[in-house]
């Protein structure tokens, strides 16, 4: 079984069934962050929304009722807010739930700015009904609720939409690699186990193997051919070893 197409991403979206997944999860690519070829083959900020912003449509057609998509962005620069001008068109096709901020442990600035660690990631849905699963850190709360009408479901304190307790990875083996933690928080909270993820921008793979680790289906693209063939080999360890450790939990 392949689960990473070596393909455009608008074509891979075009070719799945309507109404055929539970999750998008993705990261593509932010505009000119990074100085590979794939983040800079767009004249202007505009060409570059004028591009993604169709492919996250199209994945509203595969998603079910029920689905969610989750994309990363950056905040972008004086004059350049691809992130923003994309926000602004979503609303005509998603429900909107919310806009997380990713803090890394990394900064960069000069020294008349505030640090920046930041990352963003943002959350909508097909409608009203989906899937979330309350995800909780490990640190206990140490109170059982400010109002004793409603009192805490859990001892452990619930995730907010500031993230600070993940790093990012310190050597990555690809530009804009994700920690497996982070992208297995998302698939956690926004999918169940037997539901089906895709994501169209595969990169190195992480959001395919963390999926495939946690027992949900997965399919991907990845427009450039070694990184496709690459991530795909990596998907396919995973799911060896998600089936390895079920059949050692049910001899």
């Amino acid at each position: 079984m392949r689960y990473v197409f070596n393909e455009d991403a608008r074509v891979f979206v075009e070719s799945l069934p309507a109404e055929s997944v539970d999750l998008v999860l993705t990261d593509p690519p932010y505009y000119g962050i990074v100085k590979d070829s794939w983040d800079n083959q767009w004249p202007n900020v505009d060409a570059f929304v004028d591009w993604l912003f169709p492919i996250l449509v199209a994945c509203r057609r595969i998603l079910k009722p029920t689905g969610t998509l989750i994309f990363f962005g950056g905040i972008g620069k004086q004059g350049q807010r691809p992130l923003l001008k994309l926000i602004e068109r979503m609303d005509d096709f998603y429900v909107y739930q919310n806009w997380i901020t990713w803090g890394k442990r990394r900064a960069y600035g000069k020294k008349d700015d505030y640090l920046f660690t930041r990352e963003e990631i943002l959350w909508y849905t097909c409608s009203e009904t989906f899937t979330f699963n309350i995800p909780l850190l490990d640190e206990k709360r140490g109170y059982a609720g400010f109002n004793p009408k409603y009192p805490a479901k859990s001892e452990y304190k619930r995730v907010t939409n500031v993230w600070s307790d993940i790093p990012e990875l310190f050597r990555p083996e690809r530009y804009c690699q994700k920690p497996e933690n982070l992208m297995a928080r998302l698939v956690a909270t926004h999918s169940n186990p037997g539901d089906m993820v895709v994501d169209p921008f595969v990169g190195f793979g992480t959001t395919g193997i963390v999926a495939l680790k946690m027992g949900r289906w997965f399919t991907g693209s990845e427009k450039i051919t070694p990184d496709a063939e690459a991530a795909d080999q990596r998907c396919r360890e995973a799911h060896l070893t998600e089936r390895s450790v079920q059949k050692t939990e049910n001899p």
